[in-house]
């Protein structure tokens, strides 16, 4: 699905945006190595999460056929999830998906020493003339739309009698599309809509957009 009738990107169920005229596939938010931040401070946190989150970003990949990924920031965590066991994965991931990926630095990868030689850290990709990704929404200016991650955008909307649902989604406000958290193991924080805003999620395997009377 596309909210925009002039501008070539499609929003995906995966929680992802593909670029098709240039090829291009984005996410946000991973943050590899918070559940072992977790256990470094104690806390009985299962392992798992780096590698459904490698093999969902390969499927997703081969499945667009895409030639360059793009991490709309915060790859990473915090320098205490960074372990000798996520490199040698990122490592491998990294050789075996055979295609450019730019990290657009954000504010949890600032916090990182030095980043993996096989990235291509920047603080923000123009892509073509339609599009530029940032990390945070708030430094999106001028006219051309921006992809954003930072926020991690969830929406709560009724499904009966004093119960609802959370759902990550995709927020688009003024000139920025803000993505949803793709990490297996990141959270989400529900926000309050502005009357102009437009969200979408992921029902059924199809993103659809929300009438505004759904949100609450």
């Amino acid at each position: 699905m596309s909210p925009f009738s002039d501008r070539p990107l499609t929003l995906l169920p995966e929680g992802a945006v593909f670029l098709p005229e240039i090829s291009t596939l984005i996410v946000a938010d991973i943050h590899l190595g918070k559940s072992a931040t977790f256990r470094a401070r104690g806390l009985a946190i299962p392992e798992g999460d780096n590698a459904r989150d490698f093999a969902r970003l390969s499927a997703l990949c081969k499945k667009y056929r895409a030639s360059h990924l793009v991490v709309a920031g915060d790859l990473f965590h915090a320098r205490s999830g960074i372990t000798p066991e996520l490199e040698s994965a990122l490592a491998l991931f990294l050789t075996a998906l055979e295609i450019p990926v730019t990290l657009v630095v954000g504010n949890h990868d600032l916090k990182l020493r030095k980043l993996p030689s096989q990235l291509r850290p920047i603080n923000h990709l123009s892509l073509g003339t339609h599009f530029c990704v940032v990390h945070d929404p708030a430094i999106a200016t001028g006219e051309t739309m921006h992809l954003a991650g930072h926020w991690h955008p969830v929406v709560k909307i009724p499904d009966g009698h004093r119960t609802s649902l959370r759902l990550p989604c995709f927020l688009l406000r003024a000139n920025t599309l803000v993505l949803p958290a793709y990490g297996s193991f990141t959270g989400g924080a529900i926000f309050k809509p502005e009357p102009q805003d437009r969200v979408f999620v992921t029902l059924r395997e199809a993103v659809v957009e929300l009438p505004p009377a759904l949100i609450f």
